[in-house]
């Protein structure tokens, strides 16, 4: 919930507001004036009413687009707040299972034995180089690995130029005694005066044999370069928001901008406000933060996700750009969606104008009764005061109008802003999945086991047993997995990890992706097969990752090894987690999500009528979007409109980079519901049914000697006019009594003066079957023979112009055959711009002549 009184605080800042509340308050002062004008001429023209009703429904529409622009904001904000913490949390996740295999492999071990027994050759270090350096190849997040002894003394580094952890420190304290599967530890050191701050994942060396500890392995994140991979990613260079990760305490342990927020900088925000102002260093800011949602049971070390802009910058974001591609029709018809937009926004447009209406009815019946009452010379100047009245009414209508267009478009930006933002970071997350999977495999193919054992000549049963376990406690630290393969030269299968497997055991895998291993030469290849369907998981569609593997003396190619990525669960999993949310954080009904490959086939869906492997062919020229672009649009599909949002897969690091042979663009989709479409088409043809009273201040000055003037009035779209001369005024239907035993012309009779007239139907009359009922006017006729009134129905009423009658084309001249209908006559009338308009004439005897005397 938006804070009332901090909002209110905020109303300085919100500049294309306060220049829609400049134009209003100009116009407030117009009404003044008038008002002023009115009484002096006399015009009977009350506008009090008028000038109240508009200013309320200014003012309404002034706080929601506030709050609208607050809401865009903040939600931007919250967005990359969120992608801060849950981004690095995701990363880490995966930090946590590398330390727990790596800490157990053989070569560790075998080095760590050969320094106690003090056997240790330079061959010995040269080997743990080796393999210190394959692991960083492979898994580029590490800046650093650290093998201590059992006493914590360090006895080799990756990086022996890198002093940030020296002997004995709390790292290895930590490590040495943990019960824990992992030790997690952000720590800071200082060297030469420059404080050096990194995130290291420890746990023991384990003898395999005695179960007794070794030593310490510690993998030292590259915590500074992966929080800039992710500001540089959220923060483009015109974007004032600044990213923030914060510790436990609110202390800034990283900063998109150290000049404005340096590291070590306490703040004081709330975690479980929707937003807080936070004051530093003498600015102020707009700030949203954001806790880890956690991932697999992994929850991260307990920091936060922080994104602040300066507030005088915060609400300057500009919506016209971004509509520039949506398609118009589109957007037009979703900004009047129920679904969206409550009643009460909705009805805006429409109350005001209802209220313009209403002013031109007080209008109108002031032209009517200068005509009848006021010289030629006062009622030019009274008619150019009624003008002015219903076109400053006009004006504060279409001041409204524009306020609350905006006011939908601010609404819409959002929804398209997300389904942009999440399409991105559904991509994102894709390929910083799949990129740990190319490392995986890569690494495992240089188990000392797996070569040796398939360096043999003959592999026999014990021999598989023991890649199998190996494989199987592999797979137990690394459950996105279904399956990891063994197999020779030939491709037959040695070993699997996952026993509902064994049945391909010594068969031959005959996969595209099993060739294509030949033509690796290093350590760093590898190769994955097309997202297609394979009986190495249960003849469903997925990715598989290989690489080869090589002899002890690394000469020679044995076999290879391939990782069968669990696709299902997994990818549905990441969709998940980008389906928009309500305001309660669960996903918003009817949305969702997918992944389509370059061919526009589904790879995974959350929609059930979309299914894997199915063409997806509902956005055009979706396979043209170039790595690493996205875009947005509304569409409907299935009658439903959507916010959609397509995003290109970019690639993590190394992963699809330049150099890398593997490209595999995977676009990501994420289908916001903004309305059903028979909903929208409903409620807008209901609004288009009702006909407001409308004027043309150009119709109503040509008032030579021989012009009449004609009171004009609507029956639906058609244009009728009758001498104003014969006309009392316009009134509400408020109060009609039907009579139906009288003729079907007549409506009834309604209260008028104290006492009954008589409402003729006017559009049964005239033959227009089907009109609006609901915003009928009554528009009061003397009956000057009768010395009575009575009124006709209308759906609005227009102009008053001046029309010489000898420009009126007689109906009997036009039609030989007699017709029940009361028009005498038609004339052009010219509406400006070259425009004009058939105008059909109407006498009150002709009236009378066709429905009889009214008594």
């Amino acid at each position: 919930m938006i804070q009332r009184d901090a909002f209110e605080n905020l109303n300085p800042y919100f500049k294309r507001v306060a220049s829609y509340r400049n134009v209003i308050n100009q116009l407030q002062s117009s009404w003044d004036s008038l008002a002023l004008l009115a009484q002096m001429s006399g015009t009977g023209t009350e506008m009090e009413q008028t000038r109240t009703a508009f200013s309320q429904i200014s003012n309404d529409v002034l706080i929601n687009l506030s709050r609208e622009i607050m809401n865009k904001t903040v939600n931007h904000l919250s967005s990359k707040a969120y992608v801060i913490i849950n981004l690095l949390v995701r990363n880490l996740y995966e930090r946590t299972a590398d330390i727990g295999f790596f800490s157990t492999d053989d070569d560790i071990r075998y080095f760590l034995d050969k320094y106690y027994s003090q056997q240790l050759s330079q061959e010995h270090i040269r080997k743990i180089t080796f393999r210190f350096e394959e692991y960083q190849k492979k898994y580029t997040v590490y800046e650093n690995i650290v093998l201590y002894d059992k006493d914590g003394k360090v006895v080799h580094q990756l990086d022996e130029q890198n002093f940030t952890l020296n002997d004995q420190h709390d790292v290895f304290r930590t490590a040495i005694s943990t019960k824990n599967p992992y030790v997690e530890k952000f720590y800071e050191t200082k060297i030469n005066g420059v404080t050096y701050k990194s995130l290291v994942y420890a746990y023991p060396v384990i003898s395999k044999d005695t179960n007794i500890q070794l030593g310490v392995l510690c993998l030292c994140f590259k915590f500074v370069d992966e929080l800039e991979t992710i500001f540089s990613a959220l923060i483009k260079e015109d974007d004032w928001t600044l990213g923030l990760l914060l510790d436990e305490n609110k202390v800034v342990i990283s900063s998109s901008d150290t000049y404005q927020i340096p590291i070590g900088a306490k703040l004081k925000i709330d975690e479980n406000a929707e937003w807080t102002l936070s004051r530093f260093a003498g600015r102020e800011y707009l700030a949203v933060t954001k806790k880890a949602i956690g991932y697999q049971g992994y929850s991260g070390p307990g920091w936060l996700g922080l994104a602040m802009i300066p507030i005088e910058k915060a609400f300057e974001q500009s919506i016209n750009d971004m509509f520039i591609t949506v398609d118009q029709p589109a957007l037009k018809k979703v900004m009047r969606s129920p679904l969206i937009f409550s009643s009460e926004l909705l009805d805006i447009p429409k109350k005001a104008a209802t209220i313009q209406s209403k002013l031109n009815q007080s209008v109108w019946n002031g032209n009517i009764w200068q005509n009848n009452f006021i010289n030629n010379q006062q009622k030019n100047f009274s008619k150019t005061l009624l003008w002015e009245v219903s076109n400053t009414g006009l004006k504060t209508q279409n001041i409204i109008e524009t306020t609350v267009s905006e006011l939908y478009q601010t609404v819409v930006s959002v929804m398209l802003d997300n389904s942009s933002f999440y399409a991105y970071l559904g991509v994102d997350i894709m390929d910083r999945n799949l990129y740990e999977r190319a490392n995986d495999v890569r690494w495992w193919a240089l188990t000392y086991s797996f070569r040796k054992l398939l360096s043999k000549q003959n592999i026999d049963d014990t021999d598989r047993r023991k890649i199998s376990s190996t494989l199987r406690y592999i797979n137990s630290l690394y459950t996105v997995y279904e399956n990891l393969i063994l197999f020779d030269l030939k491709g037959e299968v040695l070993s699997v990890s996952n026993s509902n497997y064994d049945s391909i055991i010594g068969t031959i895998i005959d996969e595209e992706w099993v060739r294509r291993l030949k033509t690796c030469h290093s350590f760093q290849d590898y190769v994955v097969s097309a997202f297609e369907a394979t009986p190495l998981y249960g003849n469903r569609p997925t990715y598989i990752y290989a690489a080869p593997i090589k002899n002890l003396d690394e000469t020679t190619f044995v076999g290879g090894i391939g990782i069968v990525f669990d696709s299902e669960p997994q990818f549905q999993t990441m969709l998940n987690d980008v389906l928009p949310k309500d305001d309660f954080g669960l996903p918003m009904k009817d949305s969702f999500t997918l992944f389509v490959d370059e061919k526009n086939l589904i790879i995974s869906s959350t929609n059930l009528n979309l299914k894997v492997g199915e063409e997806f062919n509902l956005i055009p020229n979706l396979s043209k979007l170039e790595f690493g672009k996205g875009q947005f649009g509304i569409t409907n599909y299935n009658e439903v409109y959507f916010a959609v949002g397509a995003h290109a897969s970019q690639g993590y690091r190394e992963y699809k980079g330049h150099d890398d042979k593997y490209k595999n663009k995977v676009i990501g989709l994420i289908f916001t519901p903004l309305g059903k479409a028979d909903e929208i088409n409903r409620l807008i043809q209901a609004e288009e049914q009702i006909v407001h009273n409308k004027f043309n201040q150009k119709l109503s000055f040509d008032n030579s000697n021989d012009a009449v003037e004609y009171a004009t009035f609507f029956i639906q779209d058609a244009w009728f006019g009758m001498p104003a001369e014969h006309i009392k005024e316009a009134i509400d239907e408020t109060n009609l009594r039907e009579f139906p035993e009288w003729s079907s012309f007549v409506a009834g009779v309604h209260p008028y003066k104290n006492d009954f007239i008589p409402i003729v139907d006017l559009a049964k009359l005239i033959g227009i079957q089907t009109y609006d009922t609901n915003n009928r006017q009554i528009i009061v006729i003397e009956d000057k023979e009768n010395k009575r009134s009575f009124g006709i129905l209308v759906s609005a009423l227009g102009e008053i112009p001046y029309i010489h009658e000898n420009e009126i084309q007689p109906i009997n001249n036009l039609f030989t055959v007699k017709s029940t209908n009361p028009a005498t006559g038609v004339v052009e009338v010219n509406k400006g711009s070259n425009f004009s308009s058939m105008l059909t004439i109407i006498k009150p005897n002709s009236i009378l002549a066709k429905v009889g005397k009214l008594t």
